[in-house]
């Protein structure tokens, strides 16, 4: 009498359990991804005049990447990273969004991250990083990076929720508050082992003498991904749930029943990213 409710737990259990690890692999490709373009677009200034950097550190861990410089001070090349790190995403999700699956997720993630990181990043507005670079440089008001900046960050909110149904989460799916922080812990841990046991002795800590913040950073950054996730998970469970059966047809994603081959091609790209991330940073 008892073998219906296990079998169902078994099932249930299986099911979160490839979302997790779906989300898990993703990621690392995210991360990569963002931190390629991002520093690409911070040396794409110099290359255009013939200058080659030295330096292109990324990788899919949570601590920040690092590009060597040639100009430091010119707005040009602050802005550019940002920038390419957004414009690159969307045009990669412009040309997925009508192919979307579980197997493209790792690119067609890409840009709603990478947007909702742009807002993420005004925090260090007054203090440090490329906005404050630009702001301090230019005199501008903040209000002109701002505004815009959490406008986009909506917008990479609305999507990456919109995208939740290939990770077999549907807008009424409780486990989403579950399975998304619980797939950032381990990704952190990770980050956090890269950060303490490879960082130490390679270039970036020798010549540029950011091993130390590295290694904070990928310890500091944790539970705000957590917390990040939580809400992201509230907000699906609730606004997006109000607002899904008034949203057209073709932003909607259909939910989806994943299988353990949907993780092949997601496994393979978080595999790849993370060893061309460890050759880089050693």
């Amino acid at each position: 009498m008892n073998t219906q409710p296990v079998g169902n737990k078994v099932k249930a259990f299986g099911a979160a359990l490839r979302t997790f690890l779906l989300f898990f692999c993703v990621l690392f490709s995210l991360r990569f991804l963002i931190l390629l373009f991002h520093e690409g677009g911070h040396v794409l200034p110099d290359l255009i005049d013939g200058n080659v950097t030295n330096i292109l550190y990324v990788h899919p861990f949570t601590f920040s990447g690092f590009a060597g410089l040639g100009f430091q001070y010119r707005v040009i090349t602050y802005a550019a990273g940002p920038v390419m790190a957004v414009l690159v995403p969307l045009l990669i999700f412009i040309l997925l969004w009508k192919h979307r699956s579980a197997a493209l997720l790792p690119l067609i993630m890409v840009f709603p991250w990478a947007a909702m990181e742009a807002g993420i990043n005004l925090i260090q507005i007054a203090q440090t990083g490329d906005y404050h670079n630009i702001i301090h440089l230019t005199g501008l008001s903040e209000a002109v990076l701002v505004i815009p900046c959490l406008v986009v960050f909506v917008i990479g909110c609305f999507f990456f929720l919109s995208l939740m149904p290939l990770l077999g989460l549907g807008p009424k799916d409780w486990r989403v508050l579950l399975v998304l922080p619980a797939a950032v812990i381990p990704w952190i841990g990770v980050s956090i082992l890269v950060a303490r046991l490879v960082v130490p002795g390679s270039p970036i800590d020798i010549v540029y003498h950011e091993g130390t913040i590295i290694s904070q950073m990928a310890s500091g950054i944790g539970p705000f991904d957590i917390l990040l996730m939580l809400f992201l998970g509230v907000i699906y469970l609730t606004l997006y749930r109000l607002i899904y059966p008034r949203i057209p047809s073709w932003l909607k994603t259909e939910t989806v029943l994943l299988t353990w081959k949907d993780l092949r091609i997601p496994a393979l790209s978080a595999a790849a990213c993370v060893i061309l991330g460890l050759i880089l940073i050693h």
